[in-house]
Parts: structure tokens; sequence; C-alpha cells
């Protein structure tokens, strides 16, 4: 158990991150899927996604996104969310497999980590016939989501070359308070808010980024969020934006308490605010 702050910060992220390169696993996986689905499906093409390729993923909480993308006049037009994820469904009935609960993707499980969400997409092209964005299905309202899956990983590329490890690292702590507090906010809406909240070089004390950024996630909850194509919040209902809200302000607190007591190297007292911030996954003082 650790005595210093840096050194809890350090054993609490080891103990969450998903460390090692898995996109070979991740395009293994692919290839079987893919396989699977052409036996039914044309698959004009496919690609990995989500947080594992992003290198932003929690350890033992991450799945892989495949996204695939299906042929337009075959297996799009004329049909409803709801039909097309139905399609993709049926021709992966040789896995057990079921439609996600946000109604976009159709989950396979697997006995070794890690599952796979398998997100169909049909591709929209501008008028120079280049990729403009992609169009995902919602099976709950039947609307199709406008989506830049790859240029989101780009933007969390360069914003972590920009910026430093500590960007990626302070995405996957925000992640782990979700994840133990409240489930309340998706990965991507939290990569967003790391996107807008931290622009430049970071802080050398992490301690003020951990609270820099829960402050500047408060603000940002405050009213919808748009990020490229749409708003990256426009899953919370008015009820749960303002319980997010209010679990946000705690965590605010908990993490000025610690970046507090850490300045006037009060060790113990930052340790237990961060424990009550992150949970579990987080190390005792001593």
């Amino acid at each position: 158990m650790p005595y210093t702050v840096n050194a809890s910060l350090e054993q609490f992220y080891n103990e969450i991150n998903l460390g090692g390169d898995h996109r070979e696993l991740a395009n293994t996986r692919r290839n079987s899927i893919v396989a699977l689905l052409q036996s039914r499906l044309t698959v004009v093409d496919s690609f990995t996604s989500g947080s594992i390729p992003k290198f932003t993923a929690l350890k033992g909480y991450a799945d892989l996104d495949i996204i695939v993308q299906l042929h337009w006049k075959k297996h799009i037009e004329g049909k409803t969310c709801t039909e097309v994820l139905a399609e993709v469904r049926a021709a992966l009935a040789g896995k057990s497999n079921s439609v996600r609960r946000n109604g976009q993707a159709v989950t396979l499980k697997y006995t070794a980590w890690p599952d796979v969400d398998v997100v169909p997409v049909a591709r929209v092209d501008d008028a120079s016939g280049n990729l403009d964005h992609y169009l995902v299905p919602n099976s709950n309202d039947n609307i199709w989501i406008r989506s830049r899956p790859k240029k989101l990983a780009t933007e969390i590329e360069q914003a972590a070359s920009k910026c430093g490890p500590g960007f990626r690292k302070a995405i996957k702590m925000m992640k782990e308070w979700n994840r133990t507090h409240s489930k309340y906010l998706q990965s991507y809406h939290i990569e967003v808010m790391a996107l807008k909240s931290m622009t430049s070089t970071l802080d050398s004390d992490f301690t003020w980024v951990l609270f820099t950024f829960f402050q500047s996630a408060h603000e940002l909850s405050a009213s919808s969020l748009w990020y490229e194509l749409g708003f990256a919040d426009d899953y919370l209902s008015m009820l749960d934006r303002i319980e997010a809200r209010k679990r946000l302000q705690a965590a605010m607190d908990l993490a000025r308490d610690a970046w507090y007591a850490n300045r006037y190297n009060n060790h113990e007292q930052a340790i237990k605010a961060y424990k009550q911030l992150f949970g579990e996954r987080f190390p005792a003082y001593g």
C-alpha cells in the first residue's frame, strides 16, 4: 500500500489500465466475424473501433467494436434500423448474440476476452465522392445516427501526442470513476469531454490535471455537447443529466480536496479522497 500520492496514482493506473497492443487479436476477431457475415450479407468494408484500438480502455471492462459497412442497395436502402440489425443478428446466428442495449450493435459473447459489438453502418460520401460519415442504426427510435469514428480515433491520437501521456490516463481514470459510481456517462461522451477540456501540454502536477478535468466535465454537462455531426450526450434524459451533474460535482469536489491536500504534502488525506473518488481499485493509504 502506498504512502505518497504519486505512488498511489501510479498503482491505481496500473490496476485499471489495459496495457499492450491488442490489434492482432482485434483483427483476428474482425476477420472471423466478417467471414461469417459474408455467407449471407455483402460486406463492403470493415474496421475495428472503440476504446481498445484508441488505447483508452479499462482493464476487465473493455469490449471491441467492429464496424461493418454493408452494401447500401442490398441491405440498407428502404429498411429501418431495426430491420438492419435483425438481419445482421440472423447472419451471426451461429454465435451467442443479442442486440446491445443502446440499440446500435449486435453483441457477440466469447469465452475469452473480449466480447465484440458488431456495428453495421452505411457509408455516405461528399460531393467529391470522398467519405464524409457513416450512418449507424439506432433501433430504439429507428433514427440513423451520423458518425465519424475514424476521425475521433485520429483526434484522440493527436491530443495524446500534444498533451502528453496524462491525456489518456485522465480519460481512463474518469471512465473508472463513472463505472464505479454511476455509469451515467458513455465512453464516447467522456472521450469527447477530454478533447474539449485538454487542448495543450498538461500540467506536471497530475492531481491538478484530474481536478481540472472533472471541473471541465461538470461545466460541459450543463448543456448539450456538440461534436462533429451531433450531440455527444443526446442519450441523456433530463433526469439522467441532472443526476450525472450531481455526481460530477461530488467528483470535482473530491478531486479538488485531493489536489489541495497533495499541495501541502498531506498524502494520507489526498489518498483517502482519491479512494472515495475512484472506489475499490484505488489503493488505500499505508
